[in-house]
C-alpha cells in the first residue's frame, strides 16, 4: 500500500491515471472511498492524486490536528511525488483544507475546485439538528443506525428512494475507513477553528465553486462568500441537492471539473 511518510508519520495516497496531476483531498473522517464516484472518469483526463487526511482512512493517528497540518501533509505529499504544483480539489473539510494549502503554498497550486465547504463554518453553521446527527454516528449502536441518522445530510429525499440500496452499500465501505471517534473529534475541532474569511481574497488561482443548494452540514452562503471574494470564481449551485451532491449528482459535478481543468 502507498504510505509516504511525512511530517514524521505516515500518509496513505493512492494515484490513477496520467496527465496534469489533480490532488483530491477529503472531508471529516474520510478516506479515498469517498472518491469513488470521481476517481475513474476524472482520472481518463488527469493523474489523479487522492490523499487520506491524517487521523483518516489508513493514515496514521497523531494527537496533532490543524488545517495548517493537514494542508502541510498535501505540501509534502506533492513533494513526495515530485510534483512542483497541482490542480487542487477539496469536498467539505476537504475545501477548507484545499483553502488553506492554497494560501500557504500559492505557487503549487494550478487551480482550485471546492466543493460543499466555507471559509468559516462558525459564521454559517449546520442547520438545526445536523450536529445531533452527526455525533449519533459516534454513538451508534450498529453500521445501519448510523446511516440512517446521517444519509438525509449527504442525499435529497427522491435519490434516497431511488438509490437507497446503493448508498447503503456505499457506507459499508467506508465505515471501516472512516476516522476513529477520538480523530474524529480533533478533525472537528480543527474545522471549529479554521477563519479565512479575512485572506480568501489573496486566492489568485483560478477557482470553480460548487455546492448544494439544500446543504444542511455547510450550508451554501459560505460557498457565496467565497464567489464574492475569490476574483474570477465560478459557482455552480445543485438545485435540491444536499452535502454530498459530488456522489448525488456525480455526473454532472465530473463534467464540470473536466470542463473547468481541461
Amino acid at each position: 500500500m502507498p504510505k509516504a511518510k511525512l511530517n514524521g508519520i505516515n500518509i496513505y495516497y493512492e494515484v490513477y491515471g496520467a496527465g496534469e496531476p489533480l490532488l483530491l483531498i477529503a472531508g471529516i473522517g474520510g478516506s479515498i472511498i469517498d472518491w469513488s464516484a470521481q476517481i475513474p472518469p476524472l482520472s481518463q483526463h488527469l493523474q489523479v492524486i487522492a490523499v487520506e487526511n491524517r487521523g483518516a482512512g489508513r493514515s496514521d493517528k497523531p494527537e496533532e490536528h490543524s488545517m495548517a497540518l493537514y494542508a502541510a501533509d498535501c505540501a509534502a505529499l506533492l513533494d513526495h511525488l515530485g510534483v512542483g504544483a497541482a490542480h487542487v480539489f477539496g469536498v467539505s473539510m476537504g475545501g477548507m483544507i484545499a483553502q488553506q494549502f492554497t494560501l500557504d503554498n500559492p505557487q503549487a497550486v494550478r487551480s482550485l475546485v471546492l466543493g460543499a465547504t466555507t471559509p468559516c463554518l462558525t459564521a454559517w453553521p449546520p442547520t438545526a439538528g445536523t450536529g445531533e446527527a452527526m455525533v449519533k454516528v459516534l454513538d451508534a449502536a450498529s453500521a445501519w443506525d448510523a446511516f440512517e441518522a446521517t444519509v438525509r445530510l449527504g442525499f435529497s429525499d427522491a435519490c434516497i428512494a431511488e438509490r437507497k440500496d446503493d448508498l447503503w452499500l456505499l457506507t459499508q465501505l467506508q465505515i471501516p475507513l472512516m476516522a476513529p471517534p477520538e480523530q474524529w473529534k480533533k478533525q472537528l475541532a480543527a474545522i471549529l477553528q479554521f477563519d479565512v474569511r479575512e485572506r480568501v481574497g489573496e486566492i489568485k488561482a483560478p477557482t470553480l465553486l460548487m455546492h448544494g443548494d439544500e446543504d444542511p452540514v455547510i450550508p451554501p452562503q459560505g460557498t457565496k462568500y467565497l464567489a464574492e471574494h475569490i476574483a474570477g470564481a465560478e459557482l455552480i449551485m445543485f438545485p435540491e441537492a444536499h452535502h454530498a451532491f459530488n456522489v448525488e449528482f456525480a455526473d454532472r459535478c465530473n463534467q464540470a471539473v473536466v470542463d473547468f481543468l481541461t
